[in-house]
């Protein structure tokens, strides 16, 4: 089955002030998501990166919890993830491991200008954005390590299971075989590690065997069978789960968000009644997102036309973006008010209800003009922690001006399809690794 493109670059660190979420939709769209799917992220590739999170936990407790490398800052887990990532540039000539890697590019990088693997040549901020940031919480979800890292039963399951797809008998606890001698080069190669502050050398056999044996996409026949267990039955709430994996595949499974709001939508018209209520909750508010986002992103292209100069509601009101969103926003505000759980679910939140309160009186294009300024402005100014710069500077007789670096030049597509991504694909990409799919 086809996968995604899957992006090891992202670094929040350098995002411009209040690039995000311009329109507040994130937090409602993560609680929903956390319904459905709480172990998993959409920024998750290949599962078998929790086995190299489980194997690195049995390597680093040697180490106290508290212990850190001699640049002050790097703790075990995290020096184990620098040579396992090194291991799979080194390596990558021979082998496959590099599609998806968090952090490859920056190691690559640092290879080439032969330096070694160290916190300030690696992520920013590797506790969300290296392969064992990013894999945490389903690692955690799933019961391999515990919430201080270190081996859960789960774990030790999992480990074991490697270790005989790998001929790596005596790997868990040292009862004789080569697990045993294995586990010691990788044992060392953390402690060099931590002596030095940044990766070590090490032979081209070492390189070639570490990046083989944890290669992302080639998982064995028995870690694949405690993977897919520990997933099916832990990733979410048991049943809706399940029924999840037999739509998925019964249809093949889905490569992609523009596959995946008419899959939901499909999904939630035979679902039992507990999940039926999610689909339909979700599909109401990215209605509702949809709405808006196609709005903002249109009197962005709008702006944008205008080559820089400022813009007024009338000028918006003619554009198709702005009829097509107008058209959309009053359905949607019905859909979220009307339906059972969705408003009840959010109600100590309060963002939906604000949000859609501000929209409910919108009747026109000139409406929604003021309206999604209105929201865009509140949104970034409640935004931690001192607000942030709105996208949209007022100027004189109700004109507004996009500032530089948010301009667009292509029109929303109202295609339809969701906001956000419900991890929809990341799960299909489990089953297909797993085998699951077939």
């Amino acid at each position: 089955m086809l996968r995604a493109p899957f992006s090891s670059e992202f670094d929040p660190s350098e995002e411009a002030e209040g690039s995000s979420d311009p329109l507040g939709l994130f937090p409602g769209y993560e609680r929903l998501a956390d319904r459905l799917l709480p172990a998993v992220t959409v920024r998750m590739g290949h599962p078998r990166f929790v086995t190299a999170i489980a194997i690195g936990a049995r390597i680093c407790d040697d180490w106290e919890a508290d212990a850190v490398a001699a640049d002050g800052l790097t703790p075990p887990w995290l020096v184990w993830e620098w040579f396992v990532v090194e291991a799979f540039v080194r390596a990558e000539d021979s082998s496959s491991a590099t599609f998806g890697v968090p952090g490859i590019q920056k190691v690559r990088r640092s290879l080439r200008n032969q330096r070694p693997v160290c916190a300030t040549a690696y992520l920013k901020t590797p506790n969300a954005f290296g392969f064992t940031g990013v894999f945490r919480r389903l690692a955690r979800g799933i019961g391999i390590i515990t919430d201080d890292g270190t081996l859960d039963d789960g774990g030790y399951e999992l480990v074991s299971a490697w270790a005989r797809d790998q001929g790596l008998d005596g790997f868990l606890d040292g009862s004789g075989g080569v697990g045993p001698a294995f586990r010691e080069r990788l044992r060392r190669a953390v402690a060099q590690g931590m002596e030095k502050g940044h990766t070590t050398y090490q032979s081209g056999d070492f390189w070639r065997e570490l990046a083989s044996r944890v290669d992302p996409i080639a998982p064995g026949r028995r870690e694949k069978a405690i993977l897919a267990q520990r997933i099916l039955s832990r990733a979410g709430q048991a049943e809706m789960v399940a029924h999840l994996k037999n739509a998925l595949i019964a249809q093949g499974g889905v490569s992609g968000r523009d596959h995946e709001a008419p899959f939901l939508r499909k999904l939630s018209r035979k679902a039992p009644a507990e999940l039926q209520h999610l689909l339909t909750a979700i599909d109401a508010y990215e209605t509702f997102g949809r709405a808006i986002t196609d709005a903002f992103d249109g009197l962005r292209y709008c702006a944008s036309s205008h080559g820089g100069a400022p813009v007024d509601a009338q000028s918006f009101a003619a554009t198709k973006p702005a009829k097509s969103a107008l058209a959309l926003l009053a359905p949607s505000l019905a859909r979220v008010r009307s339906h059972p759980t969705l408003l009840e679910w959010e109600r100590d939140q309060k963002g939906i209800a604000q949000a859609i309160d501000r929209f409910e009186d919108v009747r026109t294009a000139a409406d929604l003009f003021e309206a999604i300024l209105h929201h865009h402005e509140q949104v970034q100014r409640n935004k931690p922690p001192n607000g942030k710069r709105t996208w949209f500077e007022r100027g004189t007789r109700g004109r507004v001006a996009l500032r530089a670096g948010y301009t667009v030049h292509e029109p929303p597509s109202s295609k339809g399809g969701y906001v956000h991504e419900y991890r929809i694909p990341t799960f299909s990409g489990f089953l297909s690794d797993l085998g699951v799919l077939r």
